[in-house]
């Protein structure tokens, strides 16, 4: 993500998105579907991006009526529209339909055995239902009473018309597609169709009061709510999308939100009709994104899940609260929300909200530490004097950093891991010139850089203890190790499995000895004696590696018949921090 501004034009707009469109496929499932919105100045070059970049799969386009009021344009007329490009991973992708809404939903007002349908003719209506459009659909149907019969027929290329091999028996009343004037029509059905389905048939009449045919339509048949190819006024985002966020924070603190029925829909026709799909934004916004997932999941008792990525200012200023916000309670005015007997049940259910700050650019240089000796120094000054002039350059670019800034927070500095709860960084606020120093997540940012499925991530421990020697001069416990919330020594353990399938367990622990050789002597004591406490080592099958921070001796407590292997966490942190791409 970036600090996206309007302001990119032509080549750099381009570049900008067609990197992270090349990125994000690899994201999308097998029938996934990227969902882009843009306005009408680059929807050209954004078509011609999709399609090169999903080889050509482009789903669809929606016209959005985005501004009522419209944007003036230099050739006098008004734009009030935007547009959504919809591109798919696969030929498995596509555009879903939508629910039905309240006022279709309400048609659908019988109910049997398969569930809620209406009555429908099966006389087709409106635009391409004369005979002339689709001759095949031209055909007799024999009622008797209740009964239906479809003749035995074979359809003549020729002539383009069906010759019915059965006469009416008895009885029986022939009944044509046609219309109460006696226009020759179509059914909505194919003959064969129309042969498998008698059971969903039924005689019924019509508003003229004859004997029809009529067949069951339910909610989500074909063609009850396809998506159509323009969004209505209902997705203005001046009223749906500013005035959503006035209402949730009493002001409007972010330009241009979508409006949440577009999104709501978008996401909905993209895949999102499965309860249990995963929407990524990585232009996240003001966070309306992850307002239509939620109300989504109220709506149906789906778990659909979000993932926002952003990196302006209103991430704390207006995505978070707002996310917050509609997590509480779906409703707000000027700021304040609105419970009501409907939504209550809505409001107290509970949600998770988590969020991880990744280190910028910017951050890492601000915490590099400079650290160069006086006798360097010298050396560096004289150089430039002589005809190794080149000298000084030579040493900047290609060992300061490994030499005069080892150490620094933002290069890992592996000796504050001695207190995995105390690793800091110096942060810049969004907007500001103004930093501060901010705890930073080892835990979690070792679980994604080995790629670690997380099964279980236990709460901390801490123990107390007191040390003697024995006469031999051997360091021991003297009594039990003691479980404190006040003792010094704190453990706290992550499982999971790595990408490889190994059933991992990744140990951290406070060091309070440092590392001095007795302060190392007396860690790896307590380390040893809460390790064979917790049962690890008689788990021999249990987990292939474990990773600790700072050196051990847990590969002592290995029994022949035991199968895992112990690394240490700095290593392994480093390396993958720090290991060029590809190697």
């Amino acid at each position: 993500a970036i600090d996206y501004k309007n302001g990119y034009k032509s080549s750099s707009w381009m570049s900008l998105l067609n990197d992270r469109l090349r990125i994000s496929r690899p994201c999308l499932t097998e029938d996934g579907v990227l969902i882009a919105a843009i306005d009408d100045e680059q929807q050209r070059e954004l078509s011609f991006l999709l399609s090169d970049c999903f080889d050509g799969n482009l789903l669809g386009t929606i016209c959005v009526r985005a501004n009522p009021s419209g944007r003036p344009t230099k050739t006098g007329y008004s734009v009030s529209h935007e547009y959504l490009l919809f591109a798919g991973q696969s030929s498995s992708s596509g555009i879903g339909r939508l629910p039905p809404t309240e006022q279709q939903q309400a048609r659908f007002n019988q109910t049997d055995e398969l569930g809620a349908f209406e009555w429908r003719n099966l006389r087709r209506e409106g635009s391409n239902s004369d005979r002339s459009a689709r001759r095949a659909l031209y055909y007799p149907i024999y009622i008797s009473g209740e009964r239906i019969r479809v003749p035995e027929m074979t359809w003549n290329d020729s002539d383009e018309e069906w010759i019915v091999h059965e006469e009416p028996d008895a009885g029986e009343q022939v009944v044509w597609p046609n219309n109460e004037e006696g226009a020759e029509k179509t059914w909505r059905w194919e003959w064969s169709t129309v042969m498998a389905s008698l059971p969903q048939l039924a005689v019924r009449p019509d508003r003229s009061g004859r004997d029809y045919i009529y067949y069951k339509r339910r909610p989500h048949d074909e063609g009850v709510v396809s998506v159509s190819s323009w969004f209505d006024a209902k997705y203005s985002a001046t009223e749906h999308g500013t005035a959503v966020l006035k209402s949730q924070f009493g002001v409007s603190p972010f330009s241009y939100p979508k409006s949440i029925h577009a999104v709501v829909d978008s996401i909905y026709i993209a895949g999102a009709s499965r309860r249990d799909s995963w929407i990524l934004d990585y232009f996240g916004g003001s966070g309306t994104t992850a307002q239509a997932v939620i109300r989504l999941n109220r709506e149906d008792g789906g778990h659909r899940k979000f993932l926002l990525i952003e990196m302006g200012r209103h991430f704390d200023a207006v995505m978070i609260p707002r996310i917050k916000k509609v997590s509480y309670c779906p409703e707000w005015n000027d700021g304040k929300p609105v419970l009501t007997s409907a939504n209550d049940g809505q409001a107290t259910a509970p949600r998770i909200l988590k969020y991880i700050r990744l280190e910028s650019y910017e951050d890492a240089l601000n915490n590099l530490q400079l650290r160069r000796s006086k006798a360097q120094q010298t050396l560096l000054d004289a150089a430039q004097n002589t005809e190794a002039s080149r000298l000084k350059e030579q040493y900047m670019l290609g060992y300061m950093l490994n030499v005069e800034t080892e150490g620094s927070q933002s290069l890992l500095n592996v000796q504050a891991f001695t207190d995995p709860t105390a690793y800091k960084l110096k942060v810049k606020r969004p907007g500001s010139d103004e930093t501060r120093e901010v705890n930073v997540d080892l835990l979690e940012t070792f679980n994604w850089l080995i790629g670690l499925t997380v099964q279980h991530i236990a709460a901390p421990q801490c123990f107390s203890v007191k040390f003697e020697r024995d006469s031999e001069g051997r360091l021991q416990l003297k009594g039990r190790l003691k479980q404190d919330d006040e003792g010094s020594f704190w453990f706290r353990t992550v499982t999971g499995t790595t990408p490889d399938g190994r059933k991992t367990l990744v140990i951290w622990r406070k060091r309070p000895g440092g590392e001095t050789p007795e302060g190392v002597e007396q860690d790896n004591l307590v380390l040893d004696e809460w390790f064979t406490k917790q049962g690890y080592s008689s788990k021999d099958s249990e987990f292939g590696l474990i990773y600790v921070n700072g050196t051990n001796n847990l590969e002592n407590l290995r029994t022949p018949e035991d199968q895992w292997k112990v690394r240490l966490i700095e290593e392994d942190f480093h390396r993958l921090m720090f290991a060029a791409e590809g190697v």
